[in-house]
């Protein structure tokens, strides 16, 4: 499986780990990744429901490794994935708690998220995140979608 992210999703990862409260958002993101499969992910919390075995707008809840809070009060995570395709593509993160939280997205909000990501999609517009190594890098323009 191939993870790929909007440049909206790493302003929002390097915007959270500026606070020491959420300094490793994105070793949490990739280790909640690392051990599941596109079909296991893509069955998660489907907020949409649009295209069932095609395409997944998804939120996922991501515990902080820096608390003991468990999943409720950490990371949600929106991402669509497509599992004909073997990827997924990262979009938005955000804290549930603390001083950068926020509460839950408005079905608007999805909507509008799953058209960024459409176009990202599109105009190739994605980075690449290598989850073994936990980094963030530049899409390779050969690299097919």
């Amino acid at each position: 499986m191939n993870v790929y992210c909007t440049h909206q999703f790493e302003k929002h990862i390097r915007k959270l780990e500026r606070n020491s409260s959420y300094a490793s958002i994105l070793e949490d993101v990739c280790t909640f990744l690392s051990d599941k499969n596109i079909e296991e992910l893509h069955q998660m919390n489907d907020v949409l429901r649009k295209a069932p075995g095609d395409y997944s707008l998804n939120k996922y809840r991501i515990p902080n490794s820096l608390t003991n809070k468990g999943k409720r009060s950490s990371y949600r995570c929106i991402c669509v994935c497509l599992p004909k395709k073997d990827y997924i593509v990262l979009d938005t993160i955000y804290a549930k708690t603390g001083s950068l939280g926020k509460e839950n997205l408005e079905k608007e909000e999805y909507k509008e998220i799953s058209k960024n990501i459409a176009i990202a999609i599109q105009q190739r517009l994605l980075l690449k995140i290598d989850i073994r190594k936990k980094k963030i890098t530049l899409l390779d323009q050969s690299e097919t979608l």
